[in-house]
């Protein structure tokens, strides 16, 4: 098991950060790999509605449905119910002086031969978050 956290300052206000980034929907915009994310039924962002993201890793396509467990202006959680890799993550959206301070953390729990390629895993996923979050900063501080 790891935790990778990372956090950015975002020159836009907490509300636009949270509008854009704590609607999963928007997932591939801003998150490398992410083909697709969608709300199971049709549903919108909230605590105890099911996404279902579509990822393509190590050369490979990973559906995994997960099940948002909290969900407000403050933060957002997360946590996987199948999908190759179990996980839970969350993302803060905190108001600073000159915009927003947002947060992004993922625990992946690797399990089976997955185990043995862990410090590799998040050497990988470290990066990619890294990644993620300059491509959200960019992004918002453009609109």
């Amino acid at each position: 098991m790891f935790t990778i956290k990372v956090c950015e300052e975002i020159k836009s206000p907490a509300s636009a950060v949270f509008l854009f980034a704590g609607d999963y929907v928007n997932d591939p915009t801003w998150r490398h790999g992410v083909s697709e994310m969608k709300y199971e039924g049709g549903s919108s962002a909230a605590a105890g509605v099911r996404t279902v993201e579509t990822m393509r890793s190590f050369g490979s396509k990973a559906v995994t449905t997960a099940l948002i467990t909290d969900y407000s202006a403050a933060c957002t959680a997360f946590r996987s119910i199948s999908g190759p890799v179990a996980c839970e993550g969350s993302r803060e959206f905190v108001a600073i002086k000159d915009g927003t301070r947002f947060c992004y953390s993922l625990t992946l729990r690797p399990e089976g031969f997955l185990r043995l390629f862990e410090p590799i895993l998040k050497m990988v996923f470290m990066r990619q978050v890294i990644g993620d979050v300059q491509r959200l900063k960019v992004l918002l501080e453009q609109r």
